[in-house]
């Protein structure tokens, strides 16, 4: 084994223990999340869902903001929401968000070059075509 093959060993083992630390961090942040939910009354709970809902309407839908916008500015958070957020799943849901309004104007673009029509792509959504079983 080589110089450079220790070196490469070592860091691997160094990155190892940084992501099954990160991961620790992680777990204890999502234990004390999902605590503080189940500590909450049925009543509390909807509340809280449906003020998140609303928010996640406004700065992704109506707003159209980014990730840390609607972080930032719609929620009022600051830099230490990033991880959080992103950990408990958000960014996956400002992504498939994103995702669909954008495969739709990517449509309408193919639609109107193949002369297809304005209508093409709301046929296609109203049929259901877009959607994998």
């Amino acid at each position: 084994m080589t110089e450079e093959d220790d070196g490469v060993e070592k860091a691997m083992a160094e990155l190892s223990e940084i992501g099954q630390r990160f991961q620790k961090v992680v777990d204890a942040m999502e234990k004390e999340q999902e605590d503080f939910w189940y500590s909450l009354t049925k009543e509390q709970q909807l509340l809280a869902f449906c003020a998140m809902s609303r928010r996640i309407v406004d700065g992704e839908i109506k707003q159209k903001g980014s990730y840390r916008y609607v972080l930032y500015n719609v929620f009022g958070f600051g830099p230490e929401a990033y991880m959080a957020a992103q950990c408990a799943g958000y960014l996956d849901i400002h992504n498939a968000i994103f995702d669909a309004e954008h495969e739709a104007d990517l449509l309408k673009a193919f639609a109107k070059f193949h002369g297809l029509g304005e209508d093409a792509v709301d046929k296609f959504y109203e049929t259901g075509s877009h959607r994998v079983l």
